[in-house]
């Protein structure tokens, strides 16, 4: 049985990131991922600065497909849009992304093994055992990187809350080049009211659209059926094939580490509820664990009260970024009459939230001034009810 100091399970962003820092730092490091390289991802493909900025080197030219300097954003007659003037975020394809990512972790020195499923693990107070449909691997410590359907995961808890899950519905619908530019340009849109706690989403691509709608677990059945209310708003393509995806929203009430393992990106649930981004926080919690695994390989413990600094320094680190973004969600799509016309209308409200894409602002810098907006608009509302029955 061939051993490993870390045993990463996943190759997508945290994963990937997680098994080169690990052989960086001289551990030797196996990365498992169950589907053949490059693989497709059913995702937006937006990487946003802050996201590209957590990383070490840089991403091809080739790989990245549009860069995006604008916000068209909507709420029923509410229409607006901003020009950041620099980018924003990048659109990649996330068969290509990913793959760099895995083949970055490889020339550190990580063995990556893909077509290969993690089928069971077994931990005991000696090493923690993964068995796969090829073979069976001891290590000293297991990185869960292995998304929504996580086996590392099952480890720790059953699986995901209902109210932690959001459901989205993807495609890619084909343009020439020039077709793209005159119908968005460099600008996402996202336009919220056609499902409740969530949005539609039109980000350009290179030679395609990628186009997708995401809510609430509760209301994925009625997600379809707004789908192609949307693409017919657009006058996009209805007839395409479309994919489905489960994104975990955490809500941090569950740990994240246990003896000798640890959750990182999707599989821990470190997704944006407001934006659906997850790409950031996946890369910087990779690196985390990579750091953690480092120091305990040096202490010589891997119990998960040594493992317990990972899960710290990850809530320090972005968990109040993600708790925000729980309380934006909550505020914008609770009074969706009340709040998010306004918001959309307000040009300074959009700037703010694309400085925290950049990383310029923190969420709270946008939640602040939201805030301070309620009562005013709570009366205006009141007001106007008012006037209709006198």
């Amino acid at each position: 049985m061939k051993k490993f100091d870390v045993i990463v399970v996943g190759a997508g962003p945290a994963g990937s990131t997680a098994a080169r820092h690990c052989a960086i730092n001289n551990l030797s490091t196996l990365l498992l991922e169950k589907e053949k390289l490059p693989r497709f991802k059913p995702c937006g493909g937006g990487v946003t600065l802050a996201a590209l900025n957590e990383l070490d080197f840089e991403i091809p030219k080739n790989i990245i497909e549009r860069e995006c300097s604008g916000l068209k954003a909507g709420f029923n007659d509410h229409q607006n849009q901003v020009d950041f003037s620099s980018t924003v975020a990048y659109m990649v394809k996330r068969d290509k992304f990913d793959q760099k990512l895995a083949d970055m972790a490889a020339e550190a020195g990580a063995e990556l093994h893909d077509s290969e499923v993690c089928r069971d693990i077994t931990c005991s107070s000696e090493n923690i055992t993964v068995q796969t449909d090829k073979n069976e691997y001891q290590g000293n410590i297991v990185i869960g990187a292995d998304g929504f359907f996580s086996k590392v995961l099952k480890k720790i808890r059953g699986g995901f809350d209902k109210e932690e899950i959001r459901y989205c519905i993807i495609t890619d619908i084909p343009l020439p080049e020039h077709e793209v530019t005159e119908r968005i340009g460099d600008f996402a849109e996202l336009q919220f009211g056609f499902v409740d706690f969530g949005y539609a989403w039109m980000f350009p691509k290179r030679d395609c659209i990628s186009a997708g709608i995401g809510g609430m677990l509760s209301h994925a059945k009625v997600l379809k059926h707004r789908f192609k209310e949307m693409l017919e708003m657009w006058n996009l393509r209805t007839d395409l094939k479309t994919k489905g995806c489960f994104l975990p929203v955490s809500r941090f009430k569950h740990d994240i580490c246990a003896d000798r393992i640890m959750l990182t990106g999707d599989a821990a649930g470190f997704v944006d509820s407001f934006s659906g981004e997850g790409i950031r926080f996946a890369i910087i919690s990779g690196k985390i664990a990579a750091e953690t695994s480092l120091a305990c390989h040096r202490k010589g413990s891997f119990k998960k009260s040594s493992l317990k600094y990972y899960q710290e320094k990850c809530f320090e680190t972005f968990g109040s970024r993600l708790k925000q973004s729980n309380k934006l969600t909550d505020n914008l799509f609770k009074y969706p009459g009340v709040l998010l016309g306004e918001a959309i209308d307000n040009d300074d409200f959009l700037m703010r939230y694309l400085k925290t894409l950049t990383g310029e602002l923190d969420l709270t810098d946008v939640i602040r001034p939201l805030m301070k907006m309620i009562p005013r608009l709570f009366l205006k509302k009141v007001i106007s009810i008012f006037r209709m029955f006198k």
